[in-house]
């Protein structure tokens, strides 16, 4: 199959409009400081039966503040090291390095990922309100319809959920992305770049729509809804499953019991996540609203919605590399029963 090519924009000319102060902070490689930097949480508590260290990725410190929030991080019988990214990609490519043993990231990116040769094993599922994703166009623009994207300039980050939203709803639209400029931008990038004009409208996820909803900087044009699916996964490498199970199996039962403590508890979980990405309490609750993530089984479903999303990646030439969805996933770090059923009732 013919890979769509379509038109990019240079970095350096996206972040030119932007101003020189601004890009001069943007344009450090997104995965140095993670990857060279101590993380950015370490929670150290007495070791206990288990012992050993479980280092994990995470994005936005979306998980530590769940475990934070829930008490999951009491009387952990090991030493948590957490390790925060502000994007998926960066996540996935510290799995790949073996810098942690565990990430977390959606579906999108775990496709593209694994279809490059990823290492590691779905070990732990989660689904979300596809609402959750959206292509934002600043509140004044003119832009009223996906079919007036024709001729514009949108970013979003490559192989991401935002790339695959921009994709689909340009179908779904009789539009290709033959039909537009797609800039490939991290999210701080893409921020500068939407804020300053540079770009016309932005694929991206939770908290950043929820920033410029709130701020009234920017509206959803559409979102994901009825167009992808919004499942997220933790990850482990083979090497970390071999020889840390005890640990990784205790870790995810605890992101999942966390998870459907804050579908109750959604104001008290978000002040806690607010004050650790530096937002306000109403952007958080904002954002957890639209996402309300919840645990789910590692089963046949959740397999068969990954391989939907690898094959429309492969179909629009974003993966070279068609693979297996189920050979990619570990169905052994099965979760509690009552858990499931509890957390499809607060879904």
């Amino acid at each position: 199959m013919t890979e769509h090519r379509p038109s990019t924009l240079s970095r350096r000319r996206l972040l030119s409009g932007a101003g020189k102060a601004a890009a001069a902070g943007l344009l450090a490689p997104a995965l140095a400081a993670p990857l060279l930097s101590r993380p950015a949480f370490a929670a150290t508590t007495a070791t206990g039966a288990a012992g050993g260290i479980l280092k994990v990725g995470d994005q936005r410190s979306t998980i530590r503040s769940l475990l934070e929030a829930s008490g999951q991080l009491k009387d952990v019988p090991y030493t948590l090291e957490f390790a925060d990214f502000p994007a998926a990609a960066p996540v996935l490519e510290a799995l790949n390095a073996g810098a942690i043993d565990a990430g977390f990231a959606g579906d999108a990116a775990h496709a593209f990922a694994l279809s490059n040769g990823l290492p590691a094993r779905i070990i732990s599922a989660a689904r979300s309100d596809p609402g959750c994703i959206g292509l934002l166009v600043r509140k004044d623009s003119p832009i009223r319809t996906v079919a007036d994207l024709k001729g514009r300039t949108i970013t979003a980050v490559r192989g991401s959920i935002g790339h695959y939203l921009v994709v689909a709803a340009l179908k779904a639209n009789g539009l290709s992305v033959n039909d537009v400029t797609l800039a490939f931008l991290q999210p701080t990038e893409a921020k500068s770049a939407f804020s300053s004009g540079t770009v016309d409208a932005w694929a991206i996820w939770t908290l950043y729509v929820a920033q410029e909803v709130v701020a009234g900087t920017g509206r959803v044009l559409v979102d994901g809804r009825g167009l992808l699916n919004n499942n997220a996964f933790i990850s482990a490498t083979d090497v970390a499953i071999a020889q840390k199970r005890p640990l990784l199996q205790d870790y995810v039962a605890r992101v999942a019991a966390a998870r459907i403590w804050a579908l109750g508890n959604v104001e008290q979980y978000a002040r806690i996540w607010g004050v650790l990405v530096k937002v306000t309490p109403e952007i958080a609750v904002a954002a957890f609203k639209l996402e309300r993530f919840r645990p789910v089984a590692v089963d046949d479903g959740i397999i068969a919605d990954l391989q939907t999303t690898a094959d429309f990646y492969t179909g629009i030439g974003v993966i070279q590399k068609p693979f297996t969805a189920a050979a990619h996933a570990d169905r052994s770090f099965a979760l509690d029963a009552g858990l499931l059923a509890q957390s499809a009732r607060a879904g």
